[in-house]
């Protein structure tokens, strides 16, 4: 069975990205406590921060999940 995992990444003011992942979209969306969260530099690029989250959640899940973007801005 797939496991859903919803993310969100944040540009900070100082360029940093800020990301929250959970099996539960009202915390990415609302705020709670995510099964991930992490801050990544700013010469992060996006691809490695999804493939990061991807790997991370991969290690705790399994193989078989799907990422969902709820990022405004971020696609």
């Amino acid at each position: 069975m797939t496991t859903t995992i919803y993310y969100k990444l944040e540009r900070l003011p100082y360029g940093s990205i800020r990301s929250y992942a959970s099996t539960n979209k009202d915390i990415v969306q609302k705020g709670g406590y995510p099964v991930f969260f992490e801050i990544y530099g700013k010469e992060r690029s996006m691809s490695y921060i999804v493939a990061d989250i991807r790997n991370d959640l991969i290690q705790k899940y399994g193989q078989d999940i799907k990422l969902v973007n709820l990022s405004v801005g971020e696609k």
